[in-house]
């Protein structure tokens, strides 16, 4: 594993899982969290991989509710929109945007050329586009 992987932060890793999903038009949950929560959890409790960023095996899950919910995860999403990152300006905050230039300078490759990194943040969009169809209403 590359010292990319081992040091990317969970930032750097929904960053660019939200510039790839936005570039598919899917769109991307705000108020209802429980989507990026399962798939975090999802991403987390994967086996070990050569692409797999070390941060996911150290994420904690709270389990009061019927499904997982990671604190440092929702804490992160409602940064992005506090600082204006992303914008949740439909009538009730059900999605967030990025600006398209700033979708682009996120979507850039970390460690350009690292296929295992690559292929793993392909499963990760593949599994967030599954886990957000659906979960939002515009």
């Amino acid at each position: 594993m590359t010292d990319m992987i081992r040091d990317m932060s969970l930032g750097q890793f929904v960053k660019q899982v939200v510039a790839l999903v936005q570039k598919r038009d899917v769109a991307l949950p705000f108020k209802n969290q429980e989507p990026w929560h399962l798939l975090f959890y999802e991403l987390s409790t994967l086996p070990p991989d050569p692409g797999k960023p070390e941060f996911l095996d150290e994420l904690v899950f709270d389990w009061d509710a019927p499904q997982p919910k990671c604190q440092e995860l929702s804490d992160f999403l409602h940064a992005l929109h506090f600082t204006a990152n992303v914008s949740a300006r439909n009538p009730h905050f059900d999605v967030i945007s990025v600006n398209p230039d700033v979708a682009d300078r996120w979507s850039q490759p970390l460690d350009p050329g690292n296929r295992e990194l690559e292929q793993f943040l392909d499963r990760a969009v593949e599994l967030a586009c599954e886990e957000f169809a659906g979960s939002t209403a515009e």
